[in-house]
């Protein structure tokens, strides 16, 4: 429990640090500037019909494969430097320890991810501002887009999905989405950690970014790619039985959580026997 509490308290260090950092204001400013550039046509369209939609935008966003791959490869700009070791971290690690200081890294990770999912969401929101209301149903906005071509017409470059609206309660989606979105950035994350102390930051980026950019092109790509881009998995629409990757939601969370779990050991147990704790 000591050291438990100890990473907590180097987790807390290292989100005060962040607040400091540039990129937490920058990044969140870029990307809604950039998704409601993406985005516009269903702000016409609520304007044209003079109608609220439920805050539901979300889960409907990573039916676009090219926003999709940007939310991802902008989170990942908030763990490029994992380990997150500097001059500064040396005091740190002697005061708290070694295991301490990476167990609060790791749990910095997926603290990070919570709040980028919350601030995406918060972004989702903000969009379709002020035309949204308070309700627990799709509502006839969503509906509307999935069951005709209202979307086409007025420039979406996504079809807002039917599947969703017919399978998915609105809570039950934006909570799957969610949760998807935590593990798959925390899954990023810790591979960019892993592979940052093995290969170098240029060369992990660039394998990450590229396994999250794959969902660009995922449709013309040999099926078995599917399981090598987690980004894709964000589309409920492609995690189900039905499905032509044949990914459900339980088998992508499944995948998920074990390999969060395993690169988390890896981080601890590479970065503890590395010169960067010595």
């Amino acid at each position: 429990m000591k050291v438990l509490s100890q990473a907590r308290r180097i987790c807390g260090y290292q989100l005060r640090i962040l607040r400091g950092n540039y990129k937490l204001y920058l990044i969140p400013v870029c990307l809604f500037v950039y998704m409601l550039n993406e985005l516009i046509p269903i702000r016409d369209f609520l304007f044209s019909v003079n109608e609220k939609a439920s805050p539901f935008l979300l889960p409907f966003i990573f039916n676009d494969v090219m926003l999709t791959a940007s939310i991802f490869v902008a989170a990942m700009l908030f763990f490029i430097d994992a380990p997150f070791y500097d001059k500064y971290q040396l005091f740190v690690i002697m005061r708290g320890g070694t295991s301490e200081w990476v167990l609060g890294h790791i749990m910095y990770i997926f603290s990070v991810s919570i709040l980028y999912m919350l601030c995406l969401t918060g972004i989702s929101v903000l969009i379709i501002f002020p035309n949204v209301c308070l309700s627990g149903e799709w509502g006839r906005i969503w509906t509307t887009l999935a069951l005709t071509d209202a979307g086409e017409q007025f420039g979406l470059s996504f079809g807002v999905s039917g599947y969703l609206i017919f399978e998915y309660r609105p809570l039950e989606a934006m909570f799957l989405v969610g949760g998807l979105g935590f593990f798959i950035c925390s899954f990023y994350g810790l591979c960019l950690w892993c592979l940052n102390l093995c290969v170098g930051k240029i060369i992990s980026f660039v394998t990450v970014s590229a396994s999250i950019i794959l969902v660009t092109r995922i449709k013309y790509l040999p099926e078995w790619i599917m399981y090598l881009t987690p980004s894709a998995w964000m589309d409920l629409n492609n995690l189900s039985k039905y499905a032509r990757y044949e990914i459900d939601v339980v088998r992508a969370f499944i995948i998920l959580v074990l390999g969060c779990l395993c690169l988390s050991g890896i981080a601890y147990y590479v970065t503890v026997h590395s010169d960067i704790s010595g």
